[in-house]
């Protein structure tokens, strides 16, 4: 299969790298707008760096990894889906709800497969939580995730400054990690996001996205969530996030934090503690592999663009009720 990768410097494609070496995987190009790391993974790849993502749009390839600004990636998802080209496309896919929607229909129109990395769904921690493991979708009463991770700094050091800007990003740490935990309360109870309630803050005066934000929501099955996150942590390569979260289920409690995820069972009188790996860059391999398999097979995307395009519902209500102290807020989802 021949792989076509969009702009490399986002700081996410690292983590794709291992299958990009399977066997009958052929990158024949990459870009990068940013100017910032082409040169080096042209060269770990042994590919050719084109000049622009619209050369590399002109060479033949069978699927496509996007990695834009979020201010671009709609139109070039757009270029993409009217050739019929599969893609992964890296969250949010577009700057707002707006535009994730006309690409979600589009692709929908053309029956063009594109998945989104939420990356949660195929980690081992979030399938301890499934039906399989005893968690029916109606039996869940309260979720709760917090998301921590390192300062705006990284994002400049890593050639991603424009994160840090409202109308190039979207929005700031809500948007970033916390979309992957609003798909997360989703799934896990089968029920969609249907009211919020949101604060946020920004602490650097050139920077216009939030570096801290509390989400509180309730679902169509009137189950509440929160989710807490923030651009706040000291982070070190050994150390790079503070994430825990803690669920009340029909059938017992469960606290994740560091290395342990605690189970206590409502009928037992002592809880268990079970070792499980929460660094999600791990799991970013594990999903485009998926997404190869899904697409080879003729299924769709384990996550796509449907799934996008509710968690950016969910966070322009978000937006919106942050903008208005907190105040609550239905979200508008597309009938």
């Amino acid at each position: 299969m021949k792989i076509a990768i969009f702009d490399v410097s986002h700081w996410h494609f690292p983590l794709y790298l291992l299958p990009l070496g399977d066997p009958g995987i052929e990158v024949v190009g990459i870009s990068d707008s940013e100017a910032f790391a082409g040169t080096r993974f042209a060269q770990q790849l042994n590919c050719k760096l084109f000049d622009s993502n619209e050369e590399l749009l002109e060479e033949e390839f069978d699927f496509a990894l996007v990695f834009s600004r979020h201010s671009r990636m709609a139109g070039l998802a757009e270029r993409l889906i009217e050739r019929g080209i599969p893609f992964l496309i890296e969250k949010p896919c577009g700057l707002d709800l707006q535009e994730v929607r006309r690409i979600r229909q589009l692709a929908e129109q053309r029956g063009v497969y594109v998945s989104v990395p939420f990356i949660n769904r195929v980690s081992d921690w979030a399938a301890r939580l499934s039906p399989a493991e005893g968690f029916t979708p109606e039996g869940f009463q309260h979720l709760s995730f917090r998301f921590v991770v390192g300062p705006v700094e990284r994002y400049e050091r890593n050639g991603c400054g424009w994160m840090l800007d409202q109308q190039q990003a979207g929005g700031g740490s809500l948007l970033n990690v916390g979309i992957h935990f609003i798909d997360l309360i989703a799934t896990l109870t089968g029920a969609p996001i249907t009211h919020v309630s949101a604060q946020a803050r920004t602490y650097r005066p050139d920077v216009t996205v939030d570096e801290q934000a509390v989400l509180t929501c309730q679902n169509a099955a009137g189950q509440i969530g929160v989710i807490e996150t923030g651009y706040l942590y000291p982070s070190t390569a050994e150390d790079q996030r503070d994430f825990a979260f803690s669920i009340s289920h029909s059938t017992s409690y469960i606290r994740g934090y560091a290395d342990q995820l605690y189970l206590k069972a409502r009928d037992q009188a002592a809880g268990q503690s079970i070792r499980v790996e929460y660094n999600t860059d791990a799991y970013y391999p594990v999903f485009l592999r998926r997404s190869w398999a899904d697409l080879a097979e003729g299924r769709p995307p384990f996550a796509g663009l449907r799934e996008a395009e509710h968690a950016m519902a969910v966070l322009e209500a978000a937006h919106r009720s942050a903008a208005n102290g907190g105040a609550p807020q239905t979200v508008e989802h597309a009938p």
